[in-house]
């Protein structure tokens, strides 16, 4: 997949094919951050429907919030696949700095990512109970999609994290299980409060 085009502006069928192809990018990561945005982006159909049909100032308030971070999910989606590419060039032909700054970075771009899509999770959480019972489904598509794009971001984190010194391994650790810990509770108090 080339850099100058972004994979916002590729045809879906062509981001699945270079996400099927023997080569290292786009990978989990960038599949991650894509699924994260597509979550998000059936919570605001969800919201905006159900405004369409009558205004609730609670809803208009997270109508604004979910508009504002739609597109940040998926904006990570190219900063991973330079990441990686970053990592493997310096782990090629890098100094140890070049190495580390690369490790680090492959690493915390997932991390990122994991945090947006928590932001993420929260606003679906509320909107849920917020919007019409004909979109419900909408919404609930979309938390379980950006819950699975954490769980996926942080599953690159696992494995990005061995390449840090162990310091910055264990702060990223400590990092991973609080976003793992919060994004779970959260679906799991939403998938309670459904029934």
């Amino acid at each position: 997949m080339p850099r100058k085009e972004g994979v916002w502006e590729l045809p879906l069928a062509d981001f699945r094919a270079a996400t099927a192809a023997g080569k290292p990018t786009p990978g989990c990561g960038a599949a991650a951050a894509v699924t994260a945005d597509i979550g998000l982006a059936l919570v605001v159909k969800g919201l905006r429907i159900s405004e369409a049909h009558g205004s609730d100032p609670a809803r208009l308030r997270l109508l604004h919030a979910a508009e504002a971070l739609l597109g940040r999910p998926g904006s990570f989606a190219g900063d991973d696949m330079q990441a990686f590419d970053d990592y493997l060039t310096a782990a090629r032909d890098g100094d140890a700095d070049d190495k580390h700054a690369a490790a680090r970075q492959a690493c915390a771009v997932p991390l990122a990512l994991a945090h947006c899509c928590l932001e993420a999770l929260e606003v679906a959480a509320e909107a849920w109970p917020c919007v019409a019972a004909n979109v419900q489904s909408d919404v609930q598509a979309g938390a379980v999609l950006i819950h699975a794009a954490l769980s996926a971001a942080l599953i690159n984190v696992d494995v990005d994290r061995a390449s840090l010194d162990e310091a910055a391994r264990e702060q990223a650790g400590r990092s991973r299980q609080r976003l793992q810990m919060e994004g779970d509770t959260l679906l799991r108090r939403w998938r309670d409060a459904r029934r």
